[in-house]
């Protein structure tokens, strides 16, 4: 009886392997594979976004993090997809309400400034700072406070403790940061894929 079980539960683990490694593979040649390898994911920089990469360039050497053009291209499509005129949603960065902004350059150039103060506020820390552009600056004390790392579960907790004191359904996107990079990575997986082929 128990060579019998064995059997099974090894014939189990067998086809169980089978059925991800199968995955992985029509996952590699499906035709969306093209866009970012394993993933068949289309999360990457849209159209919408891409044709404000002049204004973002320019913004970003301006505010010198021109090495964080990509990131703020990530920023902009984590926020609106390029489907709003206040791109960056940045309209509350400046003590507004939401898409106050009516300009899509004055968008970027708010958005991009105040990514600049989270980025300096958190002494270079992208994730922080990526948070910190989700929550408000305010993020950058707490974590401070609490040992000065980002973590995705200060970041929860940081969440959930404000909506208690605001008592609001939700404060921000904890994962915030695990979404901005998603962009960001499968973008450049894209481009990187691109390049392979020409």
């Amino acid at each position: 009886m128990t060579k019998i079980i064995k059997l099974i539960v090894s014939s189990s683990l067998i086809i169980a392997i089978s059925f991800v490694l199968l995955y992985i593979i029509s996952s590699m040649y499906s035709p969306q594979a093209e866009h970012v390898p394993l993933l068949n994911d289309q999360r990457v920089i849209s159209p919408e976004v891409e044709q404000y990469r002049p204004i973002i360039a320019q913004t970003a050497k301006a505010n010198g993090v021109e090495q964080y053009t990509d990131i703020i291209m990530a920023i902009a499509m984590q926020e609106s997809k390029g489907k709003a005129v206040d791109v960056m949603q940045a309209s509350e960065s400046l003590g507004m309400p939401r898409n106050s902004i009516t300009s899509p350059k004055k968008s970027i150039q708010a958005g991009t400034h105040y990514f600049k103060k989270a980025l300096i506020r958190s002494n270079g820390n992208l994730e922080l700072a990526l948070q910190s552009y989700n929550f408000g600056l305010g993020f950058v004390d707490y974590v401070k406070a609490r040992g000065g790392k980002y973590t995705p579960q200060l970041a929860r907790q940081f969440s959930e403790e404000k909506s208690k004191k605001l008592n609001w359904a939700n404060y921000g996107d904890p994962k915030y940061v695990e979404h901005v990079m998603r962009y960001y990575t499968n973008e450049k997986q894209k481009r990187a894929l691109t390049k392979k082929k020409n």
